[in-house]
């Protein structure tokens, strides 16, 4: 504004030269300083992935740091925060007051963290800290009966609530506070001869997620290094969510370096092309569910499990682990999809594998496919409302066409449903064997033909 009334004020243009000279300058300057956007541990989804579903980033029950901090219907549960620190002190024979301080010294570190200016004060933010910090620890390491106690809906619910990537604490403030109460009794945690405090949260947390996210390793070789690396729980499971050592070798051997694959046609029309689909599973009654959790525990059983990643192509087979859609898979995808596109994208798996799904589910109908193949088992009832699930969980995310997990199979599918042959048969059974009838029709024109051609033969040269 302050140009254009210069400008209206003289003809000859040198206050506006001046202005614009003066502008010149500071952005030359600003040309001089570094800049680097800025790493923060927990961001607030951005609003092009928020605004598909809002729902999927919002805490049910309870909140945990500064973001859904005091809304309304998340107040009830502070009590349970409350008791949990009551009893934690008491079983530790430590003070509020010490707590408090000794998290006081960490509170402009874990302020940077966060995204959005904080208008909480020192003290405050403290308290907040130490209140759930220590309900989350508190949390993961009870027994089975004791998060019994709770109720499952509210069990199941602050579960979902420590999944949210905007509803975290840092994960050096866990640690801090476990360093803080380190004292713990051992009929509390049980840990005694098993490993130090931090390393025990990080696999009791893994192995809670285990029974949701196929192939989660629930790793307890963390050294104090990596441990300062993982930035909240949602990182930590992202982290750790990640193809076999296997599927990850042939990754490394066959992956295309050029970028160059195609996208895949949709699991019905794969079918027509002759392909084949088939599930990993051994057992039938094998199930894998999003917030099926089970405190036990961990076992070295849970490591052999399939990653939800390790697909492969062979033969004219595609072959997929199962993997359960339920009321609570969108909104532990959305989180972990967030984590990744705030990450590394050349360790984006979980993105990596739904743009595979959204590629093979166009319709219900590939969802009817996927689940008579055992890929699919659907708890929502509704085929079309999985095609809509796994449709929209990757609007506007990126990926990295160069690191893309699948780029080979693509490859070797798309090559498989061009081939003549295997475009003839698709094209004969989608055009004649769509339906019984059409194909009861083809048979009964071809039987005609042939009697046809046998009467023709017989007229011409009949038998003496």
């Amino acid at each position: 504004m302050v140009e254009v009334s210069q400008l209206a004020k003289t003809e000859t243009g040198c206050h506006v030269s001046i202005a614009i000279q003066n502008d010149r300058t500071s952005l030359k300057q600003k040309l001089t300083l570094p800049w680097k956007m800025p790493k923060k541990k927990i961001l607030k989804v951005p609003h092009q992935l928020r605004e598909v579903n809002e729902k999927a980033y919002e805490p049910y029950v309870i909140s945990i740091g500064p973001y859904h901090r005091g809304k309304d219907h998340l107040k009830e549960m502070e009590g349970l925060k409350v008791q949990s620190l009551s009893r934690l002190l008491e079983c530790t024979n430590q003070s509020v007051e010490n707590c408090i301080l000794e998290t006081e010294a960490m509170v402009e570190e874990a302020r940077k963290c966060y995204t959005e200016p904080l208008d909480i004060s020192t003290k405050e933010f403290a308290e907040m800290m130490v209140l759930d910090g220590c309900f989350i620890i508190l949390f993961f390491m009870r027994t089975s009966e004791e998060i019994c106690s709770y109720g499952s809906l509210i069990s199941s619910s602050i579960l979902h609530d420590l999944a949210l990537v905007e509803n975290q604490l840092p994960f050096f403030v866990l640690c801090k506070l476990l360093d803080i109460i380190v004292g713990f009794p051992t009929n509390i945690f049980n840990m005694v001869g098993v490993i130090d405090p931090k390393r025990l949260l990080i696999s009791e947390i893994l192995a809670v997620f285990a029974e949701s996210l196929p192939g989660l390793k629930v790793d307890t070789t963390y050294d104090d290094n990596s441990i300062k690396n993982i930035k909240h729980i949602v990182h930590l499971l992202q982290a750790n969510w990640r193809p076999s050592n296997k599927a990850m070798d042939e990754y490394n051997r066959v992956q295309p370096k050029d970028g160059e694959w195609p996208f895949i046609r949709s699991a019905t029309e794969l079918r027509e092309a002759g392909i084949e689909f088939q599930t990993t599973e051994k057992k039938k009654n094998e199930r894998w569910s999003l917030f099926d959790f089970k405190f036990e525990k961990v076992e070295e059983k849970r490591n052999e499990k399939r990653s939800l990643f390790d697909i492969k192509f062979k033969n004219g087979i595609l072959e997929m682990p199962k993997v359960i859609i339920d009321d609570q898979t969108d909104s532990m995808y959305r989180n972990l999809i967030a984590c990744e596109q705030f990450d590394n994208l050349e360790q984006a798996f979980l993105t990596d594998y739904i743009l595979l799904m959204d590629s093979l589910i166009n319709s219900g109908k590939d969802v009817e496919l996927l689940c008579k193949s055992g890929i699919i088992d659907n708890m929502l009832g509704n085929d079309e409302s999985v095609a809509a699930l796994f449709n929209r969980l990757g609007d506007h995310t990126n990926f990295s066409k160069y690191s893309f997990f699948y780029a080979q199979l693509f490859k070797d599918v798309d090559r498989h449903y061009k081939s003549p042959c295997n475009s003839w048969m698709a094209y004969l059974r989608h055009k004649y064997f769509n339906t019984p009838w059409a194909l009861i029709s083809f048979l009964a024109a071809t039987l005609l033909l042939l009697l046809t051609v046998l009467q023709t033969a017989f007229t011409i040269s009949p038998w003496s």
